[in-house]
């Protein structure tokens, strides 16, 4: 499959998933926006809804879904209290837990922020986005760790005790988050063990947050060729 093929048939995947998700939002929810492709899905369905008379209000996650949102008419509050469902896509989402990996598009710190305040945190991806181990991807997908600017270089010197830190540019420069921070994209040594890598990366001074989402979401909605499967967190 070309590349632009199969390009196309992420995107329609992605379409099926956002579209699911839609339909878990009730009338007058307080909802959390993810970043992203699949999320800006996912506000131009909720859009048709609340132009049918839905009614609801959203928190977002980064500028850029925010003012999509106002684009398309939606009423978008400040965080400052929980939410009830927040919707966001993921870079890997593990089959069996749900842990995922995120931050590709540098909103990972607010992400965080509005996943853990919402009362049902859900994933929506492609089916490509799903693997049985984050660790079966830990060569490939780099962990978006969010860093301060003053002193970056050093922080990046003591994340190398856990992988291999390359500070994320855009046009030449530095990437800079709607934080005011930059991004170090960690190539980890290893995700056999993702909670012990988490701490690592969190306990690192200079670190604002990381992008392994663990322990958060409880449904993630993929979206393949034929429909949308629904995964559900595993109980022990």
């Amino acid at each position: 499959m070309s590349d632009g093929n199969r390009l196309g048939q992420q995107n329609a995947q992605k379409q099926r998933a956002a579209e699911r998700a839609v339909a878990l939002v009730e009338d007058g929810m307080r909802l959390g926006l993810g970043s992203g492709t699949t999320a800006e899905l996912f506000v131009q369905a909720l859009a048709s809804r609340v132009h049918d008379g839905l009614r609801v209000s959203m928190v977002s996650s980064s500028q850029r879904t925010q003012r999509l949102a106002l684009k398309l008419g939606l009423t978008v509050v400040e965080l400052d209290g929980p939410t009830d469902l927040a919707i966001d896509g993921a870079d890997a989402v593990e089959i069996d837990t749900l842990a995922a990996i995120k931050g590709r598009g540098g909103a990972l710190t607010r992400e965080k922020l509005v996943a853990v305040s919402a009362r049902q945190f859900v994933l929506v991806a492609d089916a490509s986005k799903v693997v049985l181990k984050l660790s079966a991807v830990q060569d490939t997908i780099p962990v978006p760790v969010e860093v301060l600017p003053f002193g970056w270089q050093t922080t990046a010197r003591r994340l190398e005790r856990i992988g291999q830190p390359m500070l994320r540019t855009r046009d030449g420069r530095p990437f800079v988050t709607d934080n005011g921070n930059l991004i170090v994209d960690l190539q980890v040594r290893t995700l056999d063990d993702p909670a012990t890598t988490a701490c690592d990366i969190a306990t690192t001074v200079g670190v604002v947050e990381h992008g392994l989402f663990l322990n958060m979401a409880g449904l993630a909605l993929v979206g393949t060729d034929e429909g949308v499967d629904e995964l559900f967190l595993e109980q022990s």
